[in-house]
């Protein structure tokens, strides 16, 4: 799941060097400079690829503070 979400990341920054400098401690913020539009695209995009659905008002910052704790987060999420 984490290198999917990874792939992701690369579209969604435009980046195709992207997943050669990403590790699971990356801090999709402060690492990676996901700004807040990018933030939305790829959280809509992990949705649709793992076909689950992220509940906003329980979603906290903290769930971007690394890739481990993203893919973490989407992995206990419902399946739509």
């Amino acid at each position: 799941m984490q290198q999917q979400i990874i792939e992701i990341l690369a579209e969604v920054k435009q980046d195709p060097s992207l997943p050669k400098r990403v590790t699971g401690a990356s801090h999709l913020v402060d690492d990676l400079n996901l700004d807040s539009l990018q933030m939305i695209d790829l959280i809509l995009k992990v949705q649709d690829k793992f076909s689950v659905v992220v509940d906003f008002d329980s979603f906290q910052v903290e769930h971007l503070s690394s890739l481990d704790r993203f893919t973490q987060y989407v992995s206990g999420l419902p399946r739509a």
